[in-house]
């Protein structure tokens, strides 16, 4: 982890406030640091680099723009399906296989009677 002067220059404040304040806790910081100097970090514990939070960002917008794009698709055919209805009132009814068959539709003769509503 490489840390510019400004950084540095603030560890180096607060160690040697600690050192003023606390010296028996500075030196188990010091022995607990020598002990750890030759461990490596868990990756979930590693700061990212700036290329992957690079790759971090790109890849969160796209997940945006994908699901942005869902989003209008989805409201593009809500309203094409409300204007269709709107527009096109019961013959925009979408047909269910299999109900013209099971259900014949009235017939009307010359005179106006339907044998579906009875004589």
């Amino acid at each position: 982890m490489s840390l510019d002067h400004r950084q540095l220059y603030r560890l180096h404040r607060i160690e040697s406030g600690l050192l003023r304040s606390d010296p028996h806790l500075a030196a188990m910081l010091a022995v607990f640091a020598g002990l750890a100097a030759g461990e490596h970090l868990p990756a979930w514990e590693q700061l990212a680099t700036r290329p992957d939070r690079i790759r971090q960002a790109a890849a969160l917008m796209v997940k945006a723009v994908t699901l942005l794009a869902t989003a209008v698709a989805l409201l593009f055919h809500a309203v094409r399906g409300l204007v269709r209805a709107v527009v096109m009132g019961d013959q925009a009814r979408p047909r269910i296989e299999g109900t013209s068959a099971a259900q014949p539709q009235p017939r009307h003769d010359d005179q106006g009677w339907n044998p579906a509503q009875g004589s």
